[in-house]
């Protein structure tokens, strides 16, 4: 079968259209999106108001975090990549704490789900707890999320749904003795 030029550019010009369809995303670095008091908008929802503190972590670099906001068939997903790290020689800890709201123009969000991507080595020496206060736009606090290295995802169900939500992410790192503990991604989803 040969086809013509035409028909395969056709073929192609489909494929990438149905590809664009199924999966849409927008991505700047964290240090821009609070310096610019910068938003992502996809699809329906918006991500704004971005804020971070990051205190004694070894490797952790606002400019090289790349958040981004994704629409993969109606769920939504806003994750932070790039190197969120701790290295230590003696017994220490620290503290990144990441916020953002997000809204829904059309609909309500009625789920969240939040996970993280990363490890202490040794595991005996190193701790990570996640904590996440989920509130409405009037600050009321709706629910949290509470997750470790052995608990790495959980879903936090919403009753009634909101059309905003502020959202804190306080991450702890914890090291005995000596240790290293990496985090590559942070990730939330958004369901409505």
């Amino acid at each position: 079968m040969v086809l013509r030029a035409t028909s395969l550019f056709s073929i192609l010009a489909a494929i990438v259209v149905v590809s664009s369809a199924q999966a849409q995303s927008v991505s700047d670095n964290l240090q821009d999106l609070v310096q610019t008091d910068g938003s992502l908008a996809v699809g329906d929802k918006v991500f704004s108001n971005f804020d971070y503190f990051a205190s004694g972590l070894t490797n952790f670099d606002a400019s090289q975090i790349r958040v981004t906001a994704t629409d993969n068939n109606g769920t939504y997903f806003l994750t932070w990549d790039g190197n969120m790290s701790l290295i230590s020689g003696v017994t220490t800890t620290s503290d990144l704490l990441l916020g953002y709201t997000v809204t829904a123009t059309d609909g309500a969000i009625d789920q969240l789900d939040a996970s993280y991507t990363g490890s202490g080595q040794p595991a005996s020496n190193t701790f990570i707890s996640y904590d996440e206060t989920v509130r409405n736009s009037q600050g009321v606090v709706l629910g949290t999320i509470h997750l470790d290295a052995n608990n790495k995802s959980a879903i936090l169900n919403l009753n009634p749904a909101q059309t905003s939500l502020n959202i804190t992410k306080d991450i702890g790192y914890g090291i005995l003795n000596s240790g290293f503990i990496s985090i590559s991604e942070i990730s939330q989803s958004v369901h409505q």
